[in-house]
């Protein structure tokens, strides 16, 4: 589709009409190639066309240079990209005349109300379409977005991804998208710039309604009747609104209640930022649900004369293709509250850190779950596209990768953000077995390791960009957090992974070593052992907040490293680690051979645990240990790959990918009596179920009993 010719309805129109009539007569096929940002839904005749939500997928737009941003990392993105949809209308036409009817809506395309990043506007809603209409003699007719495009208002009065949307009910116009429709208000669409963008098909899922809740009433509470799903979602309440004309139905929505049984929205925004529907009924009953934003929460509140008929669970329409169950009660909720809440996180193909408070492709929590994704959903072309916003986030100039992708602002570090850089393509690799991702972001990592390098001093990642956010790890327990390993620790860590996984992918892509590699290598290895490793003790950091575990995973240290990890953890018997340290310390704790104490990490109620979530009636995983924060946040849950690589014990050879040459090895947990479960590899179905036999040995079995 060529990027000319859009068109918008009036400035102050936040979701217009589209409407253009054409005739059908001899046609034998019917493409249509369209655009609508930021989101849009497409009629045909008064049908709607296909079930897609949130269309087209979140990308970097264009630029936002020259909009007020709350960080100062800012500079010109690599590439700027804009998904267009194909649809075959074939089926929806008749003979002779026809309409094509779109609506939009404003998606993060014209986002205004939430500034905590920034006022980061890529402009107004605009559409642009070609539809190409081939005829059974041979001809064809070409129409396109232009000023035979009639637009007029919507009953959509207001319209906000965080904060919800206002409709206006006696504002539909019931037959607005088909032949013969003589309405008021319409007028000819009016020109304007087409973003500085390319435009690409869209081949990645959309998002859709996967599902339906039955919601329980709780009861009423200052006015508001208290509905319960019984889980933490994202979606929308289908409501009925049977008023009279005019008046008001109200539905908000929490995570959680108050003690008193109210709304509490502070996991979610706090007060500041509530979601909110709001709708004036018409002259008919008439059941609605927001069109152009999701909501997160598990409690709703409606006001009014208001009736919930359902709740549609909608995210990214992702397959889950992995299964996973053992004689613990906590793993096997920490399995379904992962899978719930990272398919709660992923809208238009993009990883979240929550559904609500901020909805933004953090690069830190997308990378260190990406792993566990790829194991446990079918992830392979939402990382297609979602690299590519990587890729076109970065620096042009600098080669930094920002702390959110597409980028939208947002804080974090260089290390264990950027390195999604290379963490992605390298799970990717290791999943699949597929070097396509490497083959595209190798020039970006070597880029992104030259801005590493000019932001060290003496081997050691000091700094980002000035004034910048430069974290360590994020989110260890509340009271853990002083002295906690500092962020040069943590950010040169990942400095040293991506140098030896940019060694790996030279080798895998045949190209020669990256220049400087080895020696950078070499000079960080050797400055973090300096400036950190204390030969007294053996210990990095002191030990605390899983140091020694990131030490152990880079082979640094020695054998008195390995067991003060070790004594450490037995001794205290509870985490105080954060999102990244997490992960590596149960990581390299399995893979040392101690599988109880990693299991009694991941199971052991303490202040600071998965079991405590679970007992708190969590349904999915906090942002927090202490839950002070979001109630829906995956990042904790990279570590539910151990589940699978660990407890299941399903490990791929040395030097293989893409499970093409597998081991069953179940790790020694004595405290386990039993697991079983399965993953999908690009090979089909990897099934392991194990059981404990009265003398301490295990019976392995690749078959369901």
């Amino acid at each position: 589709m060529e990027n000319k010719h859009w068109i918008q309805g009036g400035f102050r129109c936040e979701s217009p009409l589209f409407r253009r009539e054409f005739s059908a007569e001899g046609v034998r096929s019917a493409r249509l190639e369209i655009c609508g940002l930021g989101f849009f839904h497409l009629y045909v005749n008064g049908k709607r066309v296909g079930d897609e939500e949130f269309v087209p997928a979140w990308t970097n737009f264009s630029s936002l240079l020259g909009c007020r941003a709350a960080y100062p990392v800012w500079e010109e993105r690599a590439h700027y990209r804009t998904h267009y949809l194909v649809y075959d209308l074939t089926p929806y036409l008749w003979e002779g005349e026809n309409v094509l009817g779109v609506q939009l809506g404003n998606g993060f395309y014209h986002q205004t109300r939430r500034t905590a990043e920034g006022e980061l506007v890529y402009g107004f809603p605009k559409l642009r379409y070609e539809l190409t209409l081939p005829h059974i003699d041979g001809t064809e007719t070409f129409l396109e977005s232009g000023p035979d495009t009639l637009w007029a208002e919507s009953e959509i009065l207001e319209n906000n991804l965080y904060f919800g949307e206002t409709h206006d009910l006696r504002k539909i116009q019931p037959h607005w998208a088909e032949p013969g429709f003589r309405g008021e208000g319409w007028q000819r669409s009016n020109p304007c710039h087409a973003p500085e963008t390319e435009l690409v098909e869209q081949t990645c899922p959309a998002d859709r309604a996967v599902r339906e809740i039955t919601p329980v009433f709780c009861g009423e509470k200052g006015g508001a009747r208290i509905y319960d799903c019984r889980e933490n979602i994202t979606g929308w309440v289908n409501i009925r609104c049977r008023g009279k004309a005019g008046e008001a139905v109200t539905v908000r929505h929490s995570e959680e209640l108050s003690p008193e049984g109210a709304l509490d929205f502070a996991s979610c925004g706090g007060k500041e930022q509530i979601q909110e529907d709001r709708y004036f009924c018409g002259e008919e009953p008439l059941t609605v649900h927001p069109k152009f934003c999701w909501h997160g929460f598990r409690y709703f509140a409606v006001q009014g004369p208001g009736e919930p008929v359902s709740v549609s669970v909608v995210h990214t329409d992702l397959a889950v293709t992995s299964g996973f169950r053992c004689a613990d009660p906590v793993l096997n909720w920490l399995y379904e509250a992962y899978v719930r809440s990272q398919l709660d996180n992923i809208h238009g193909c993009v990883p979240s850190d929550c559904p609500h408070r901020e909805r933004l492709g953090y690069t830190g929590d997308g990378q260190i779950t990406a792993r566990c994704v790829m194991l446990t959903l079918d992830a392979r072309k939402m990382y297609d596209k979602w690299m590519e916003d990587i890729l076109d986030s970065q620096g042009a100039e600098t080669g930094h990768i920002p702390h959110t992708a597409p980028f939208y602002g947002g804080g974090g570090g260089p290390g264990g953000w950027g390195g999604a850089i290379f963490q992605v393509p390298m799970a990717y690799y290791e999943a699949y077995g597929d070097v396509s991702l490497l083959r595209r972001a190798y020039p970006a990592i070597l880029r992104w390791l030259d801005y590493m390098d000019a932001h060290s001093e003496d081997g050691l990642i000091v700094r980002e960009e000035e004034g910048g956010w430069c974290l360590g790890d994020w989110c260890p327990p509340p009271g853990m957090e002083h002295p906690k390993i500092p962020p040069e620790y943590v950010n040169t860590y990942y400095y040293i992974q991506g140098l030896r996984a940019a060694i790996q992918a030279a080798s895998l892509l045949g190209e020669p070593e990256p220049p400087k590699a080895a020696m950078r290598l070499e000079a960080s290895e050797k400055a973090l052992v300096e400036a950190f490793y204390d030969p007294d003790t053996g210990s990095f950091c002191g030990g605390g907040n899983g140091a020694d575990a990131f030490a152990v995973d880079l082979g640094l240290g020695d054998s008195r490293t390995r067991q003060n990890l070790a004594d450490r953890y037995r001794k205290s018997g509870k985490l105080d680690t954060g999102i990244f340290g997490t992960d590596i310390l149960l990581d390299v704790l399995f893979r040392q051979g101690e599988g109880q104490l990693a299991y009694e990490l991941l199971a052991k109620k303490t202040d600071a645990s998965f079991a405590n979530m679970m007992e708190k009636g969590a349904t999915t995983l906090w942002e927090t240990w202490d839950g002070g924060a979001s109630h829906n946040h995956p990042m904790f849950g990279g570590a539910v790959r151990q589940l699978f690589t660990q407890v299941l014990g399903i490990r791929q050879q040395p030097g293989s990918a893409g499970y093409a040459d597998v081991r069953i090895e179940p790790a020694d947990i004595p405290g386990l009596s039993w697991a079983e479960g399965w993953i999908t590899a690009p090979g089909g179905r990897i099934y392991v179920r194990w059981k404990r036999n009265e003398d301490g040995s295990i019976s392995v079995s690749d078959r369901p009993e």
